[in-house]
């Protein structure tokens, strides 16, 4: 039989009793979900949420240490996680109770003792919404060739890792990326292949982004871009050169990219101690100056700057 894709979906529990933790799985696991994990505390949430990809957050309002509810609001107020449903696991069921659990960002409630039937229809119908809004916005945010995040998506994270990094007191990373003599390749190779190639490029780069939260772009024609948030000096120089070397591996011929004969690419580089008097276009524009260097002075290299 064929399994149904919301099956592969992940879960987290959060749940300092065991014994509860292991009915509510022991009930997703008959039902053949398998992508669970559990969490006892919010700091050990967090970390979670932040290492791997969870579709649904299974929440006791109660906690040893703390309130579930107010865990609840610290993830759904993160903008991370605003699109993961999550449900308080309440005894409970007072009105006033299940409004509190509203107002702090759950979109459901399961109620104690579990019933099974229950938890299995409330967990599969947020699971599916999900699923749908999910798609929605990958249709919305990625740019349609490359798969790549798109020109619109990058302004909504481009605003959202500047504010963090200024209220962290964090280093940004800027990366501009240009493929070079791309024109002379279209006009020698034809559309087809240049096409071929952005996708090829693209998915090289992608590969070479280790960290959950480091973020590529397309920002239009063969154009790109990467934004890190709080990395060394060294990640920065490794990841740089590891996307120069995957692609020119890909040994893409190019015969009128001089020097070269394959496709290449150049990179310029901006790491920000962000502060209120540097913004955000001074970070475009002091990595797009370090792009125009690499491609001044021989392409298919990088070119460093530090702002603040």
């Amino acid at each position: 039989m064929k399994r149904d894709p919301i099956q592969d979906m992940s879960i987290l529990i959060v749940d300092d009793s065991k014994a509860n933790t292991t009915l509510l799985k022991a009930i997703l696991n008959n039902e053949g979900f398998t992508c669970i994990d559990n969490s006892v505390n919010g700091e050990n949430t967090i970390k979670k949420l932040e290492e791997t990809k969870v579709d649904l957050i299974l929440i006791s309002s109660v906690l040893s240490h703390e309130s579930g509810i107010t865990l609840c609001s610290v993830i759904s107020s993160d903008l991370r996680y605003e699109d993961i449903p999550i449900l308080i696991v309440t005894a409970d069921s007072k009105m006033q109770t299940l409004r509190k659990s509203f107002e702090n960002g759950a979109i459901d409630y399961i109620s104690k003792p579990i019933n099974s039937v229950e938890l299995i229809a409330r967990v599969q119908a947020h699971l599916i919404r999900k699923q749908i809004m999910d798609e929605r916005k990958t249709s919305a945010i990625t740019d349609v060739l490359t798969k790549l995040y798109n020109r619109r998506y990058f302004d909504t994270v481009f605003d959202r890792q500047y504010n963090k990094a200024l209220l962290e007191d964090k280093y940004l990373t800027f990366f501009m990326i240009d493929i070079d003599n791309f024109k002379k390749y279209n006009d020698n190779y034809g559309h087809q292949k240049g096409d071929e190639v952005l996708s090829s490029v693209s998915e090289t780069m992608k590969s070479q982004l280790r960290r959950n939260g480091d973020y590529i772009f397309r920002l239009g024609g063969e154009e790109f871009s990467i934004l890190l948030l709080d990395i060394p000096d060294n990640y920065c120089l490794k990841l740089s050169d590891a996307i120069h070397s995957a692609i020119y591996d890909l040994n893409i011929e190019h015969k009128l990219n001089e020097n070269y004969g394959r496709i290449s690419i150049s990179i310029g580089v901006s790491k920000v101690k962000v502060n209120k008097s540097i913004s955000k276009f001074d970070i475009y524009n002091s990595a797009d100056s370090a792009l125009y260097e690499a491609k001044k002075t021989g392409r298919a290299k990088s070119v460093f700057t530090k702002l603040g």
